[in-house]
C-alpha cells in the first residue's frame, strides 16, 4: 500500500511539472503582449493615486461647511476680496475663508529645530523636539514653524506642537492662515526712486523676546539681507530688497522669527499726534483745515 501511494504522489509531482512548463512556453510566446498588459494596470494605478492625492490636497468650496458669518458670505459668493476683511479688521477664524480667496497660497516650513549630534553639532530640521522627564520615562513632543503668503502683500506665521510630527504641522498651517496679515510694501530709500513696490516703505522694527529686528529700506538689486529663515517670511510677503539689523539673545530662533514678523505689522499700525493729525487741504485754491 505505501508503495502504491508513493507511485500516486510521484505521477502527481509530474503532472505538475509539465503543467507548469505549458505556462511557461505561453509566456514566452507572446511576452511583448504579458508586460504591456502589466505595465499599463501599473500607468492606470498611479494616474489614480496621482489623482486622489491631488484632490485632497486642493480645496473643495462645495464640500466646505462654513460656521462663521464671514465663511458663509464668502461661500455664497458674497465676499471675492480679503482685502476688505483684513482693512476692516474682521478677524477671520476659519482657515477654509484664506484657501477660497487666496488659491495661489504658497506654504512653507522653517528649519527651527535640529537633528542629535554631538556638540551641538546636528542638521537642521523643521522638526523641533523637546522631551518631558516623568516617572513612566520620557515623553517627546515636536513643534513646527509654518510661513504663508502669496508673494503680493499677504504674509502670515504659525506655530503648531504635538506628541507626533503631521499634527504639528497641521496646526502651524492652520495658525498661520489665521494670523494672516496684509503689508505695505514701496521704494523707501533715497538711493532708488524708481517708484516700485520692492522694499518697506519706510525703518520699521519689531520685538519679541529680548531680540529686536529692524527692518530698513533698501534700494532695488540689494537683495535681502537678513537671518536666512527671515528671508523666507519677507520672500512671501513680497519683499525683494531689504536690510536688516537684529539685536539681543539672536540664538533663540523663534524669537528673531517673531520680531521679524512684528515688524512687519508695524508698517500697518503708526501712530499720528494731534499736531500731525490737523492736516491742510488744499481745495480749489482754498484752504481747508480737516481733522483725521
Amino acid at each position: 500500500m505505501a508503495k502504491k501511494k508513493q507511485k500516486e504522489t510521484a505521477e502527481e509531482k509530474k503532472e505538475e511539472v509539465k503543467e507548469a512548463d505549458m505556462q511557461e512556453e505561453a509566456i514566452i510566446e507572446k511576452p511583448a503582449e504579458g508586460l504591456a498588459v502589466e505595465l499599463g494596470e501599473v500607468k492606470e494605478i498611479e494616474e489614480v493615486i496621482v489623482e486622489e492625492v491631488k484632490k485632497k490636497d486642493a480645496f473643495e468650496k462645495e464640500s466646505w461647511k462654513p460656521k462663521t458669518s464671514l465663511g458663509m458670505k464668502v461661500k455664497k459668493g458674497e465676499l471675492s476680496d480679503i482685502d476688505y476683511a483684513l482693512d476692516h479688521r474682521i478677524k477671520i477664524l476659519e482657515p477654509e475663508i484664506v484657501d477660497a480667496l487666496l488659491p495661489k497660497l504658497a506654504t512653507e516650513l522653517l528649519m527651527v529645530g535640529q537633528s542629535k549630534g554631538k556638540f551641538g553639532g546636528g542638521q537642521k530640521r523643521i522638526f523641533k523636539q523637546t522631551q518631558k522627564k516623568t516617572a513612566e520615562g520620557n515623553k517627546p513632543k515636536f513643534a513646527t514653524f509654518a510661513v504663508v503668503g502669496d508673494e503680493d502683500g499677504h504674509v502670515g506665521v504659525g506655530y503648531g506642537k504635538s506628541k507626533e510630527t503631521v499634527p504639528a504641522r497641521e496646526k502651524a498651517i492652520r495658525q498661520a492662515k489665521l494670523n494672516l496679515i496684509k503689508i505695505k510694501r514701496g521704494c523707501g530709500n533715497w538711493r532708488c526712486g524708481c517708484g516700485d513696490a520692492h522694499t518697506v516703505p519706510f525703518k520699521v522694527s519689531g520685538k519679541a523676546g529680548s531680540v529686536v529686528m529692524t527692518l530698513i529700506p533698501a534700494p532695488k538689486g540689494t537683495g535681502l539681507i537678513i537671518e536666512k529663515e527671515c528671508q523666507k517670511i519677507l520672500k512671501l510677503a513680497g519683499i525683494k530688497d531689504v536690510w536688516a539689523k537684529a539685536e539681543g539673545q539672536t540664538r533663540s530662533k523663534l524669537n528673531v522669527l517673531y520680531a521679524c514678523f512684528s515688524a512687519l505689522k508695524k508698517i500697518i499700525q503708526f501712530k499720528m499726534s494731534q499736531k500731525s493729525a490737523e492736516t491742510l487741504h488744499i481745495i480749489e485754491g482754498s484752504t481747508v483745515t480737516a481733522r483725521i
